[in-house]
């Protein structure tokens, strides 16, 4: 079972400036609904409110209270696209299916930008494009195939980078260029997951923090989860905890690989050093192998992030080497005071591609952000909600798999833990 972190309320910059969470309870009763969503992060909640536009009826559990694990820890970078280049998906799925898989992927960010419009999410949203770095020649190589595969395919227009715009654009020495993708952008993450948590409710939906589910079971033509202790019988599950996923599936868990992303934040800096520092205010992920993500949120702290360890859990060790980081890309901050640090789980699978399980009639199952997690799940979560309100009529973008645990698990997570060092020696080495 993957276990959840510790999460201190007073160490996360999210924490501080998200939208109030709208009242919820705790699931203490016998209940029945047309659809369970175990989940209130970006997937589940994005899944109840395509249910909930088809007039389906539905129940919203979570452990913990929504936006709890990471769809309110991350670095609020709404990014299109996969990890994998369009080339590379071809090369995996096939022309056809690798095509479809690309235009829906492209479209991800466009799409939950237009969702936060449509609802009036008040999540500080701007979509004024993302900016790849890069840190060397063989990075520029890497980020220039990738902006001139996307706009071939997509008809995007991306705009590539020299060395003097980069430094212009970041106030940083440490790129030598880098590419602008304009359907990209950034907002506030937990207030995101929040605001997606009250329009679920004003529309009709029940969402219940505390409420830890247990594994549903089929019986007599209905769903039966445990929920706390009670019974909710619903027609379908849907399973939406990602790097939080527990035994409610068999094998769920094990067919995932949680991974620790750790963040710091400054305290609001002054005008004259956020002048000198990403003056664009175009949130950054370098392309290094292990990649640094730096944004400004809307007050004007500076946040820096990274993968943490495949260790679940966030030493003291991991928030210094952000800071020194920061200070390496920007040596204007180098006096600034740094107010909170914190961490959480995002998820990986051995493919690197999201997975999507339909492993009996009613159940449904989304997991694998692999660090693309905002706009990604978001949508989904809203295929998920289509596949079980109609999915009769429903062709996904990806296959549809049979859960299938990572051979050697154990294993597997030390060996990633060991190339996770080695390649950000090779980072440092720049090689």
């Amino acid at each position: 079972m993957l276990q959840s972190t510790t999460w201190s309320p007073q160490r996360s910059a999210w924490l501080r400036t998200a939208k109030p969470l709208a009242a919820t309870s705790t699931l203490d009763r016998p209940t029945q609904t047309q659809a369970l969503v175990i989940g209130a992060g970006y997937a589940g909640l994005n899944a109840a409110l395509r249910l909930l536009e088809q007039s389906i009826d539905v129940v919203v559990v979570d452990a913990h209270e929504p936006g709890f694990g990471g769809s309110g820890r991350n670095g609020g970078q709404v990014i299109a696209g996969l990890k994998h280049d369009p080339a590379t998906l071809f090369s995996m799925l096939g022309e056809v299916p690798g095509r479809r898989l690309v235009e829906f992927a492209g479209g991800v960010a466009d799409a939950t930008f237009e969702l936060i419009k449509s609802y009036g999410l008040k999540c500080d949203a701007e979509q004024g494009g993302w900016l790849q770095p890069a840190v060397n020649e063989k990075t520029m190589a890497l980020v220039t195939r990738r902006a001139r595969a996307w706009a071939d395919i997509t008809g995007t227009a991306p705009r590539l980078v020299d060395r003097t715009e980069i430094e212009r654009l970041t106030g940083s020495r440490s790129y030598c260029g880098g590419w602008i993708d304009p359907r990209g952008g950034q907002l506030q993450p937990l207030s995101y997951a929040r605001e997606l948590a009250r329009v679920v409710g004003d529309r009709g939906g029940r969402v219940f923090s505390r409420s830890r589910a247990g594994r549903p079971q089929y019986l007599d033509g209905r769903w039966e989860t445990d929920v706390n202790g009670h019974s909710v019988r619903s027609s379908s599950v849907l399973i939406c905890t990602n790097g939080y996923a527990s035994g409610a599936i068999d094998g769920l868990d094990r067919s995932l690989v949680p991974a620790s992303s750790v963040m710091a934040s400054t305290k609001p800096l002054p005008h004259a050093v956020r002048k000198q520092v990403m003056p664009s205010r175009l949130p950054i992920s370098d392309a290094r192998r292990i990649m640094n993500y730096v944004r400004f949120d809307s007050a004007g702290r500076l946040l820096i992030g990274a993968r943490g360890s495949f260790g679940l859990h966030e030493p003291s060790s991991d928030y210094a080497q952000l800071r020194h980081a920061a200070a390496r890309l920007f040596p204007q901050i180098k006096d600034v005071e740094w107010e909170d640090a914190w961490g959480g789980l995002f998820c990986l699978t051995a493919d690197f591609l999201p997975h999507l399980h339909h492993p009996a009639p009613g159940l449904f199952v989304v997991a694998g952000c692999n660090g693309r997690g905002v706009a990604m799940m978001s949508q989904l979560g809203r295929l998920l909600g289509d596949m079980a309100g109609e999915k009769e009529r429903v062709d996904p973008p990806l296959p549809l798999t049979d859960i299938r645990p990572i051979p050697f698990y154990p294993a597997r997570r030390l060996g990633l833990e060991t190339v996770l060092i080695w390649y950000r020696i090779l980072d440092r080495l720049h090689v």
